[in-house]
């Protein structure tokens, strides 16, 4: 829209107005770092000089002097009270998004970034496209460990956490480079990702336990503090094919015939059936509640965590006596997910 941003010595160039005021802030507490350091550096070597050890003189206590005492403990008050302020201030702004912000579900897992636009579409992995100008609400939740996701240009970071969803929102207000070759042909903060256009970085901040050889299909490192995804931003939003089927939103329970629709159009009726009879894999019937047997003697109650793995992972855990099964993992949403575990409810009532 505007003119590339440009960095400075310390920081990338700021894409959003969140960013521009954090490096201000930043200015003004490093500056005034600055100013603290070399006024009290300077006073030291000052009274160094003056009270030097010197021939024929000797040392005198320099006495008591209240009034400087309440000075400099009193002074610094006022700048700490500006800056816990502006910080808190600044740390509310980012913490709580706006009304009607456009709301990505995000799922972190070993090495990837998954993103799931509203309605229950999902993006290609690791690349996430976001409209110039316009709020942008992130609901992250992590697959195995504690990953980070952290945008330098947008100066937004906040831990993705197993077990618990965390939030984040930012507004770009630049769009992203266009085609591109390499990264040279790339404005400055931006990289050229996959699809052949220019890109902002999205890392994990996090040590999440990747090895250090996994690159990309460009060469680039992939390990945990670059597990890469690319951030674009666009005046206009691609159109993102419709998720639950239409007939589906006039239903009784919508979610769970998006379910049964899914346990179609996924493959699923070739291995599990849904009226008992055996088949490659277990029955559907009665699942939903019931406890599950593994190879290795392990037992586990069929609940939402139990068909989330089951669905993401399929080999964490083996049903016993389908042990020569070999089911694919499958690249769902945790909308569609919730969508299979409603239909699991209606074959188990």
């Amino acid at each position: 829209m505007n003119m590339d941003p440009q960095g400075t010595v310390q920081l990338p160039p700021a894409y959003s107005a969140y960013a521009r005021e954090v490096d201000e802030l930043y200015g003004s507490i490093f500056w005034l770092s600055v100013a603290l350091f070399v006024g009290i550096v300077g006073a030291m070597l000052v009274l160094l000089w003056r009270y030097r050890r010197r021939p024929g003189r000797k040392s005198k206590p320099t006495g008591h002097a209240t009034v400087l005492e309440i000075a400099w403990t009193v002074a610094p008050l006022f700048p700490l009270a500006w800056l816990f302020h502006a910080g808190f201030a600044h740390y509310v702004d980012g913490a709580v998004a706006p009304e009607g912000a456009y709301e990505v579900r995000v799922r972190a897992m070993q090495w990837s970034w998954e993103f799931e636009h509203p309605g229950g579409a999902l993006g290609p992995l690791n690349e996430l496209t976001v409209p110039v100008g316009e709020p942008v609400k992130l609901i992250m939740s992590s697959s195995d460990v504690i990953h980070s996701f952290f945008v330098p240009g947008l100066r937004v970071k906040r831990d993705v956490v197993p077990g618990m969803y965390t939030t984040l929102w930012f507004e770009a207000d630049q769009v992203t480079g266009g085609a591109c070759e390499s990264d040279d042909a790339c404005p400055e903060g931006q990289f050229c990702g996959r699809q052949g256009r220019c890109a902002l970085p999205i890392y994990c901040a996090e040590y999440c336990g990747a090895p250090q050889d996994i690159q990309d299909s460009a060469g680039r490192n992939t390990n945990h503090s670059t597990m890469l995804a690319e951030l674009y931003v666009v005046e206009e939003m691609p159109s993102f094919e419709p998720i639950m089927p239409e007939r589906c939103e006039a239903a009784e329970d919508p979610m769970a015939c998006w379910g049964e629709h899914l346990y179609q159009s996924n493959g699923c009726v070739g291995c599990h059936s849904v009226d008992g009879s055996s088949g490659p894999g277990p029955s559907w019937q009665g699942l939903w509640g019931s406890e599950r047997a593994f190879e290795g003697g392990e037992r586990a109650v069929a609940d939402e965590n139990y068909v989330r793995q089951s669905i993401l992972q399929p080999q964490a855990q083996v049903v016993e006596g389908y042990t020569s099964v070999n089911m694919p993992p499958y690249r769902l949403s945790d909308r569609q997910i919730e969508a299979i575990v409603a239909y699991l409810r209606t074959l188990s009532e």
